[in-house]
């Protein structure tokens, strides 16, 4: 008998049915209460769309990961929604049972025909309190007023999480687990915060190449626009030593194919307005190919000398998405 998604095997070869909200323990999340409870019409609705998703990607998902999501739902609905958009776009993923039971390998594995990607995923939160911390605006009714969006905090919260998962990519590949031959992505949600930052251009490519803030240069006589692009800016202020953000143009990190990135949350899981973004790396030692099929935008960078241009591939026309080093 064919065991489904959402099916599992006991000792005694029963079938059993798993459902992931169908889990209890100590301090749990918040939101997962709300959710497994569902007494909103919306919480009733997300309560079935993660239902359905998890009947998917059980087979490939950790035994630990009811608990975790139970403690973290923003990390692991990432996780499993990677799992899932990969699913349903009709790819294969390696299934927990011919994982590595020691060492660790990371969170998805997407099986091809010329070999495999592994994706080392990861929602950072807003960050320790202080000046460089994502921060939630105050309400107006509670003696707020406009503020400026944080950007810089976010981006510092996007250099940190590549920083980290590329630690855990390298360890991977020096102890074998992963073969220097298969593909290597980092995915990174900025779910938590996502309503904050923006996507024209997306943050990640702010966090990984010197971009800046927009210029637009006006002719005063004619009130036309003469130029417009973007600063460039290899570094991001915060409190104490800067933050370089040239990553994908440091040979340091050409063990990273490139990241993946968005903004979807189960506030907002709409890819129209929240895309899935892929950003290639430029000086990738194994580099994933183009219009892989699975994202919404797609970022290939070219380098000519000190200059260097991104573009958008999957653009109906190319976008203002270009900057000078």
């Amino acid at each position: 008998m064919t065991v489904s998604a959402g099916e599992r095997r006991d000792s005694s070869e029963r079938i059993i049915v798993t459902r992931i909200f169908d889990f209890d323990g100590p301090n749990m999340n918040k939101g997962f209460i709300n959710l497994r409870a569902a007494e909103h019409p919306e919480e009733k609705r997300l309560h079935s769309i993660i239902e359905g998703m998890w009947e998917r990607y059980e087979p490939y998902a950790d035994p630990d990961f009811r608990d975790g999501f139970a403690r973290d739902v923003d990390a692991r609905f990432w996780e499993m929604y990677l799992g899932w958009t990969f699913l349903e776009a009709g790819h294969a993923l390696l299934p927990t049972s011919e994982r590595l039971r020691e060492g660790g390998q990371p969170d998805l594995c997407v099986l091809t025909d010329s070999g495999r990607i592994w994706i080392e995923a990861i929602a950072p939160d807003e960050g320790n309190p202080g000046p460089d911390q994502v921060t939630r605006p105050v309400p107006m009714n509670e003696g707020g007023g406009l503020f400026a969006a944080p950007v810089r905090q976010a981006q510092l919260r996007m250099t940190s999480a590549f920083w980290t998962k590329f630690k855990v990519i390298k360890k991977y590949l020096k102890e074998g687990n992963i073969g220097a031959d298969d593909v290597r992505l980092i995915a990174i949600s900025a779910s938590r915060f996502g309503v904050y930052v923006p996507e024209k251009p997306p943050l990640i490519l702010t966090s990984l190449f010197p971009i800046g803030d927009a210029y637009i240069t006006i002719d005063r006589a004619t009130d036309e626009i003469v130029e417009e692009g973007f600063h460039a800016s290899p570094e991001i202020a915060r409190q104490g030593k800067p933050v370089e953000r040239t990553a994908f143009l440091n040979p340091l990190f050409s063990d990273v194919s490139g990241v993946l990135w968005s903004r979807v949350s189960l506030g907002n899981l709409s890819r129209k307005t929240r895309p899935l973004t892929y950003v290639h790396n430029p000086l990738a030692t194994r580099p994933l190919q183009q219009r892989f099929g699975v994202w919404d935008r797609e970022f290939v960078t070219v380098i000519d000398g000190e200059h260097w241009e991104a573009i958008d591939i999957l653009a109906p026309q190319v976008e203002m998405n270009q900057a000078d080093v």
